[in-house]
C-alpha cells in the first residue's frame, strides 16, 4: 500500500487507562511486559524508550493507521511523529503503522523508528503490522524499536536498514534494530534486514590513510504462550572496500579500532506448543587493496573483539518442533604492490550458539561457520578464533551439529560434528601445524 512515516512512530496497549483486571495484569507481568496499566506509567515507559510523552498523539478506534497514505474511509489516520494506537473493537480490527524516517538527519545523526503496538482486548482476531524502511549515504545512526502485543490475532513486523558511504575517509555506520512480539494464540513473524556498503578509493600523490568502522546489531524476542508459533528471518551484510595508489605510504584499517563485535544478533522464540522457526545469517566481506613505491600497512579486524557473534535460545512443547540454522560468514582479503616494507593483519573472530528447549525429535539445530583470509604474508600475519556451540539434550532423539571452515591462502581446515550438545572452540592461524588448534 505504500504507507509512510517520517521518524518517530508509536502504538501503545492501554485499556482507556483504566486498571487491568487482576488475572490480565498477572499474565502481563508473567510474559516481562511494560506495565502500560495508568498514565504514569505509560508516560515512564515512553520515556524509557527515549519519546516525550508530551507529544505524542492517541488513536483509539477499531482500525488505525499512522503514516502518509490513509487507507480510506473507517480509519482513523494520522500524520503524527508520536502516535498512541489503541484497539478495542467486538468486530474486525486493525494497527498499522509504517515508518520510513527522512534521509536528511540533522538531530544528533540518527534515524529512528520507535513502534509499539497492541490488541490484547481485542475481542476478534485483530492484525498488528509495523515495518520500519531506512536507507542513508552518509554516517547516520539507524535504529529501529518495534513492540507488538496481541491475543488472537497475529503480530508482523519488518525492518529494512541499507547504508551506501561513498567518498572520504573515515567512514563510519551504525545500524541497530530491536522487535519484540507477544501473542497467545495468534502467530509472530519476524524479519530483520541489515546491509552496510563502505567504498573508499583514492589516487593522491601524497600519503593515504583510509579507515572505516561499522557495526550491526539486531535483537528478536518472541512469545507465543498459548499454541502460536513464532518465526524470525534475520541477515546482517557488511561489504568494506578499500583502493588506494599513491606516491608515498598508505595505511588502510577495516575495523581495526572495533571494541566489540561488528555483527551481533540475539534471537529468543518461546511457545506453548507451537513451532518455532528461526533462519539468521551473518556476512563480512573486506577488501583492500594499494599501489605505491613507498609501505603499506593493512589492518582487517581486532583480535578476539571484532568478527561476529550470535545467540539462538528456542523453547516449546510438542507437537511444536524448533528449528535453527544459523550461519556465519567472514571472507578478508588484502593486496599490496609496494617498493617498501608491506604489513598486513587479518583477525577473523567468531562466536555462534543455537539452544534448544523441548520440541520433538524432528528438531533442526544446525551451526554453520566460515572464514576465509587472504594475503601475500600468511602465516601470523592471520588468525581467526571459531567458537560454535549447539545444545538439544532437552529433547530425547534431538541431534543438533557444527560446521566450521577455515582457509588461509587456500588451505582449508575444518570441522564438523553432530549429536545432542556439540562444543568447538578452534584457534587458527598460519603458525599452527594443520592451521588450527580445536578444543571441541
Amino acid at each position: 500500500m505504500g504507507r509512510k512515516l517520517v521518524t518517530i512512530v508509536v502504538g501503545l496497549f492501554l485499556l482507556s487507562l483504566a486498571a487491568i483486571p487482576g488475572g490480565a495484569a498477572a499474565s502481563s507481568a508473567d510474559r516481562g511486559e511494560a506495565d502500560l496499566s495508568s498514565l504514569p506509567a505509560i508516560e515512564a515507559y515512553l520515556n524509557s524508550i527515549g519519546v516525550d510523552p508530551g507529544s505524542a498523539v492517541i488513536q483509539q478506534g477499531p482500525l488505525n493507521y499512522a503514516g502518509l497514505d490513509c487507507p480510506g474511509a473507517g480509519w482513523n489516520c494520522t500524520t503524527a511523529n508520536v502516535v498512541v494506537q489503541i484497539s478495542t473493537s467486538p468486530g474486525p480490527a486493525a494497527n498499522i503503522v509504517d515508518c520510513l524516517p527522512a534521509l536528511s538527519v540533522t538531530l544528533l545523526g540518527l534515524n529512528e523508528c520507535v513502534i509499539v503496538q497492541s490488541s490484547v482486548t481485542s475481542l476478534v482476531e485483530t492484525t498488528n503490522e509495523a515495518s520500519c524502511d531506512m536507507d542513508a549515504t552518509d554516517g547516520a545512526k539507524q535504529k529501529c524499536k518495534i513492540k507488538q502485543s496481541s491475543k488472537k490475532g497475529n503480530n508482523k513486523a519488518d525492518v529494512r536498514m541499507r547504508t551506501t558511504q561513498r567518498g572520504g575517509s573515515p567512514q563510519t555506520a551504525t545500524q541497530d534494530a530491536n522487535i519484540e512480539q507477544t501473542s497467545d494464540t495468534g502467530n509472530n513473524t519476524a524479519k530483520i534486514t541489515q546491509t552496510i556498503q563502505q567504498t573508499l578509493g583514492v589516487d593522491p600523490p601524497t600519503s593515504v590513510l583510509q579507515e572505516q568502522e561499522a557495526r550491526q546489531t539486531a535483537t528478536v524476542h518472541q512469545t507465543a504462550s498459548s499454541s502460536g508459533s513464532n518465526s524470525s528471518l534475520l541477515a546482517q551484510s557488511l561489504f568494506q572496500d578499500e583502493n588506494a595508489s599513491s606516491g608515498a605510504d598508505i595505511t588502510q584499517r577495516q575495523n581495526a579500532a572495533s571494541l566489540q563485535r561488528n555483527q551481533d544478533a540475539s534471537i529468543t522464540q518461546e511457545s506453548g506448543t507451537g513451532n518455532n522457526t528461526s533462519d539468521s545469517s551473518q556476512k563480512i566481506n573486506q577488501n583492500q587493496k594499494a599501489t605505491t613505491p613507498g609501505s603499506v600497512t593493512q589492518t582487517q579486524g581486532t583480535l578476539f573483539i571484532s568478527g561476529q557473534t550470535k545467540t539462538v535460545d528456542q523453547t516449546t512443547t510438542a507437537p511444536g518442533v524448533n528449528s535453527s540454522t544459523p550461519s556465519q560468514d567472514e571472507v578478508q582479503k588484502q593486496e599490496a604492490n609496494a617498493g617498501g616494507t608491506v604489513t598486513p593483519l587479518q583477525f577473523g573472530p567468531q562466536d555462534c550458539c543455537s539452544t534448544q528447549h523441548g520440541g520433538t525429535a524432528a528438531n533442526v539445530n544446525n551451526v554453520f561457520q566460515s572464514n576465509i583470509q587472504q594475503n601475500g604474508l600468511g602465516g601470523a600475519s592471520q588468525s581467526s578464533n571459531q567458537v560454535g556451540q549447539c545444545d538439544d539434550v532437552d529433547t530425547p532423539g534431538a541431534t543438533c551439529s557444527v560446521d566450521q571452515t577455515y582457509t588461509q591462502n587456500g588451505n582449508t581446515s575444518t570441522f564438523n560434528m553432530s549429536g545432542p550438545a556439540v562444543f568447538s572452540n578452534r584457534f587458527c592461524r598460519g603458525t599452527t601445524e594443520g592451521g588450527c588448534t580445536s578444543g571441541e
